[in-house]
């Protein structure tokens, strides 16, 4: 870009608009230049202008003339119809680009000493470090995982860490910046921050050694210190934050405190605490009362007064909890940590002893007597469970015109649920034989409950075997093949066969993880964009894996081999997997049908006879079949009995000859 210098008529006219300058042969500006759009202006060090032809869009829509008014300006390059006002303190060393809006603020400084946040260590799930992860702006919830739980990896972890430090090596400089259309406004004070292209900052106290991504925004009373905004992130309401990231449409607000914690995309914190949580992609807490600590969350509801313990006064705050994919506590909830919850469980109640559930996904996991007791299976046809499987999808809400960091894999049934089901099937057999066995896990199983889990488990199983060939006989073309499919059906790799994870999102085979780990730490991927590329290939390939998991497991499901899978047996099981989501459609209509029973009208009708309060009842609840939830429900299951039955149609056609 080239700039000239003012001429003695344009510093004459700034000077008259009571501008001033150390040196004004350190202005140099733009041909086109209008000295009449600065007003009160003391400038200082290296300063290049821009041009003033256009207004600004400021807040609320506001149209106001681009220039400078107010305002002091040290080492600042200033771009083009950008509006400043009104800047008490000064702003330092800042590149500002086109259509910037700033205004009422106390001071803006890079010191050149920062990497504006990149680079900062937190100490997730021990507080005394040895998890820690190095944030950086191209953070993925799936790279975070593998930085947090492979330590054992030690040539991966240190590959990581280069990778990351050489990233933040290369973001640190002298001169921070305020992007295009950003908007910053009655600001107290930021130092060593970048303000990214159309962020929004509102009101906030302090900002110290970070980066406000594209389109975030951050709102008053915030106090944020050695941190990463993502695109899109919401930092709002007297939040204050202390070695952080923000995943993408992640929301910390109403008074939120967050120290070395990591949230992903959609999170939604607001009122309570979190202290060295890893929490993954639509991880909520709404409530004051509610203290995260030490742990790793996904997919995860905390209830009103949800509390966790990591410090059991010996050496120290180093102990760790895991609640897996989908897990909710209930009100009052308190468990002391290390312990590990399995998938989708609901966990009540106050439990001291340390359980491990992991091999009893869908579980509700309670307080009796002062054990905990663990109802395994339960919670799998439990309306509210399949209502938060959908529901996330819809609440996840990146723009789809910016890259999305975090992957986040929706499907309701995995290979990673259904191996957890078989192990769990496995796990009651032995609770059969050996009623002590569950205390080993540090939990109790009541008799009563074994067989009626083995069945919920095998119930699930069938679901999600039964959907996956329903799925792949409607990919192909079975009306002209001969009787036998098995031939059109056998995978070509075997790589999702065995145990699978849930990396934050990304479920995949453990075998193309732990590749993916050997890559980066031979430095065949030496870059965070090799990386995440890398990550979204293995998700790209989900599909495929996951048949190779059915396709391994086909025998142990339906008693005969995939390559011996004939068009008769192939309906046969499309015939018992509509009945297993039938099963599940009326078991779920059922729950769901609990919040319209008696019980609940209880504190309807408050000025109403009893039997009138039906009526209030149905007025603000509504009728069950005219529910918008329990129909969607509904729906899913009767779409995926449509093509059920549309695949078996096609299987029952005459081959053509």
């Amino acid at each position: 870009m080239t700039y000239r210098a003012l001429t003695p008529n344009e510093i004459s006219v700034m000077k008259q608009n009571g501008c001033n300058s150390t040196d004004w042969n350190d202005i140099k500006v733009k041909d086109g230049f209008d000295c009449c759009n600065y007003v009160r202006v003391n400038f200082s060090g290296e300063i290049r202008l821009g041009l003033t032809d256009e207004t600004v869009i400021g807040t609320a829509g506001i149209i106001v003339q681009s220039g400078i008014f107010d305002a002091s300006l040290h080492n600042c390059t200033v771009g083009d119809n950008v509006h400043i006002a009104k800047v008490w303190e000064r702003i330092i060393n800042y590149d500002i680009l086109d259509g910037a809006y700033i205004t009422n603020i106390g001071s803006i400084i890079c010191t050149g000493s920062r990497a504006f946040g990149n680079g900062t260590e937190v100490n997730v799930l021990n507080e005394q470090g040895g998890r820690s992860v190095l944030i950086f702006e191209e953070l993925t919830a799936q790279m975070a995982y593998l930085m947090t739980f492979y330590r054992h990896d030690k040539e991966f972890i240190t590959s990581m860490d280069k990778m990351i430090r050489d990233y933040a090596a290369k973001k640190k400089s002298a001169v921070g910046k305020i992007g295009k259309m950003a908007k910053i406004t009655n600001l107290g004070s930021a130092t060593d921050v970048v303000f990214d292209d159309e962020s929004y900052t509102n009101s906030c106290s302090l900002l110290w050694d970070g980066t406000v991504g594209k389109r975030a925004f951050v709102g008053p009373n915030v106090v944020a210190e050695h941190f990463v905004f993502a695109s899109e992130a919401c930092v709002d309401k007297g939040a204050i934050v202390k070695n952080v990231f923000v995943g993408q449409k992640a929301e910390l607000t109403n008074g939120f405190l967050a120290n070395n914690s990591l949230f992903f995309a959609n999170c939604i914190m607001e009122a309570g605490e979190a202290v060295s949580v890893f929490a993954g992609p639509h991880t909520v807490s709404m409530h004051r009362s509610t203290l995260l600590i030490g742990g790793m969350f996904s997919f995860f509801n905390a209830g009103s007064g949800t509390n966790q313990s990591n410090h059991l006064y010996r050496i120290g705050p180093v102990h760790q909890g895991i609640m897996e994919r989908g897990c909710k506590t209930g009100s009052g909830s308190y468990i002391m940590w290390p312990a590990r919850i399995g998938s989708f469980s609901l966990l009540t109640g106050k439990h001291y002893k340390h359980p491990d559930t992991s091999e009893l996904p869908y579980s509700y996991v309670v307080e009796k007597n002062g054990k905990t007791v663990v109802l395994p299976g339960a919670n799998l046809k439990k309306f509210g469970t399949i209502r938060d499987i959908l529901k996330w999808k819809k609440r996840d809400h990146r723009s789809n015109d910016l890259p999305r960091l975090d992957i986040i894999n929706y499907d309701p049934l995995t290979p990673l649920t259904t191996r957890k089901m078989y192990q769990g099937i496995h796990f009651l057999n032995l609770c059969e034989t050996d009623p002590d066995y569950p205390s080993a896990h540090n939990f109790v199983i009541e008799h009563k409950s074994i067989r009626h889990g083995r069945e919920l488990y095998a119930l699930g199983v069938d679901f999600f075997m039964g959907e996956e060939v329903m799925k792949k006989l409607a990919q192909i073309n079975v009306t002209d093949c001969p009787d036998s499919l098995g031939y059109l059906l056998i995978p070509e790799s075997n790589e999702g066969v065995g145990r699978w994870v849930d990396a934050a999102g990304l479920i995949a085979p453990a075998t193309v993880i732990n590749e993916l780990c050997s890559s980066v730490a031979k430095g065949s991927i030496s870059s965070p964009e090799e990386l995440a590329k890398s990550l979204q290939a293995i998700h790209n390939k989900y599909s495929d894996y996951k048949w190779e998991y059915v396709a391994d497991n086909f025998k142990s499901c339906y008693g005969i081999t995939l390559d011996s899978l004939t068009k008769g047996a192939a309906i046969s099981i499309l015939h018992r997997w509509t009945e297993s989501v039938d099963s599940f459609d009326r078991e779920r209509n059922t729950d769901a049908h609990k919040d319209f029973n008696e019980n609940s009208m209880v504190s309807f009708g408050i000025d109403l006879d009893p039997q009138s309060r039906q009526v209030d009842f149905n007025e603000v609840r509504g009728l069950p079949e005219k529910n918008d939830q329990m129909i969607a429900v509904h729906n899913h299951y009767a779409s995926l009995i449509q093509e059920a039955y549309a695949v078996i149609c096609r299987l029952k056609e005459p081959q053509h000859i």
